[in-house]
């Protein structure tokens, strides 16, 4: 999804679109009689400050300064359109009497209506202040702009802007959500709000929000990558594929969902392979504990048998030559309580590990399941990948998951012979090098294709080893 980017215009502005047009004079002309309306008024409202008609006046004077294109201006006082909404309270509260309003009230509170004067004021100071980075600033005016328009979507959504741009996440939150709420339809503003919420970790409304906007724009291909791509990082793989078999069902010629569902069977298949590498590093530590008391026995063993020796030696040596014999029994006894202190240690760890490995028909049987899940999910990833390929013969990425998938199968088999012993490897050695060599060869095309298109390092790396096990020299020579 494209980042969002915000072009903010001037609203009901004094001069509107065509002010650099007007006649030079005329701005003169306009920019005099609006300061020397808020002189004027100012000095009304000193002369009967209990009348409502002056702060009424004033507070005009005020929204037309605000509202000035010219932000020279309008910028002469920031605070303009603020202080004519408190003009227009005290023109309504002097203009009100038993709760009724008169005529200067009800003018006044007009100016607060939809997008009249007010509204526009607090909008083009919010627009000077964002055309001048300062975020903060502009999300004040955006922000009163929208609570005395409520039903506004402009000030609602560019509220939310410059929210976000001066992290004010929550802020943005509320504003977006009430854009929403008052018919707001705007594509980037729902891709911000549902990235709000992802951020939260609030995973079900960052995607009801995408959901909504599919709903607005069912073609956008933006939007669907977004979704696909958030449920990617909430790690919802199952809802992913779903989405990606969806979206072939309506397009089998999308490669890139081919590609896609073979790298979430891809993800699926590590998963499963991290459960089952738990169980069998458990196991793992049962049989090294294991071995480790039996070698540690070993020596106990040997130390007790060679005490025995001594001690039998001793009684065989006559009192005047029995003190180099005493000394070595004292050396073997204190040795030998070392060696016992240690397998009890050892032992302890057995006890810790056997503990922690449970039940072992139940771990053999819970592998054996795992190990049909991995194949499972790894019969099909050769053809998520042609199917890419036959999209776009060319496809980079592809072609490079078609090798790696032959060519990890070849690494998985050259582990074997590498565990082997060498009886076994005399007997069975030569045919399984010819199976890894066999996988290599499967992948070799797909390598070779990928990398005449990118050339990439670490995929030239790995030819370079599939060239030297399958002796292939003269295309070694080539590709250093």
């Amino acid at each position: 999804m494209k980042k969002l980017v915000l072009t903010l215009f001037t609203v009901a502005m004094a001069a509107g679109s065509t002010f650099a047009q007007v006649d030079k004079a005329l701005v003169e002309a306009q920019k005099k009689a609006i300061l020397d309306a808020v002189k004027k008024t100012d000095e009304a409202v000193k002369k009967t400050p209990t009348k409502p008609k002056p702060w009424l006046e004033r507070a005009v004077a005020y929204l037309d300064l605000a509202s000035f294109p010219d932000s020279t201006v309008a910028l002469k006082d920031a605070d303009a359109s603020f202080k004519a909404l408190e003009y227009i309270a005290e023109a309504v509260k002097l203009d009100t009497k038993d709760g009724k309003k008169g005529a200067t009230a009800k003018e006044a509170e007009v100016l607060l209506t939809g997008r009249e004067k007010a509204y526009g004021a607090l909008m083009n100071m919010g627009v000077i202040k964002y055309q001048g980075k300062n975020y903060a600033s502009s999300y004040k005016y955006m922000s009163k702009a929208a609570e005395i328009s409520p039903n506004d979507t402009t000030s609602a959504m560019y509220t939310g802007v410059v929210a976000q741009l001066c992290q004010k996440d929550a802020e943005a939150k509320v504003a977006y959500e009430h854009y929403l709420k008052i018919g707001g339809k705007d594509m980037a503003i729902m891709y911000g709000l549902s990235q709000i919420y992802k951020v939260a970790k609030e995973e079900d409304k960052s995607l009801a929000i995408i959901d909504q906007a599919m709903a607005i724009y069912p073609n956008n291909k933006d939007l669907k990558n977004e979704k696909f791509n958030m449920l990617i990082s909430f790690n919802r793989i199952d809802q992913a594929i779903t989405q990606l078999k969806a979206t072939l069902d309506k397009d089998p010629k999308d490669a890139m969902s081919w590609l896609n569902l073979g790298l979430l069977f891809e993800n699926k298949v590590s998963g499963v392979n991290e459960e089952a590498r738990k169980i069998q590093e458990k196991t793992f530590k049962v049989n090294d504990a294991k071995r480790k008391v039996a070698a540690q026995k070993d020596q106990v063993d040997l130390f007790s048998d060679e005490l025995k020796r001594t001690k039998a030696k001793l009684k065989a040596t006559p009192p005047a030559k029995q003190g180099p014999i005493k000394a070595q029994i004292t050396k073997l006894e204190s040795t030998l309580v070392e060696y016992n202190t240690a397998l009890n240690d050892i032992k302890a760890d057995l006890s810790k590990a056997e503990s922690e490995v449970g039940d072992v028909a139940a771990n053999n049987a819970k592998l054996a399941e795992l190990n049909a899940k991995i194949a499972d999910y790894r019969k099909d990833l050769p053809m998520y990948y042609t199917k890419a390929l036959e999209a776009d013969e060319n496809y980079y990425d592809a072609l490079y998951q078609l090798g790696a998938y032959y060519y990890n199968e070849g690494v998985e088999i050259k582990k074997k012979v590498d565990n082997m012993d060498m009886e076994t490897y005399k007997k069975e050695g030569k045919a399984v090098e010819a199976s890894v060599s066999a996988k290599y060869e499967q992948a070799l095309p797909y390598f070779e294709k990928a990398f005449k298109n990118k050339k990439e390092d670490d995929l030239k790396e790995v030819l370079k080893q599939i060239y030297k096990a399958l002796k292939l020299d003269a295309k070694l020579a080539e590709l250093n």
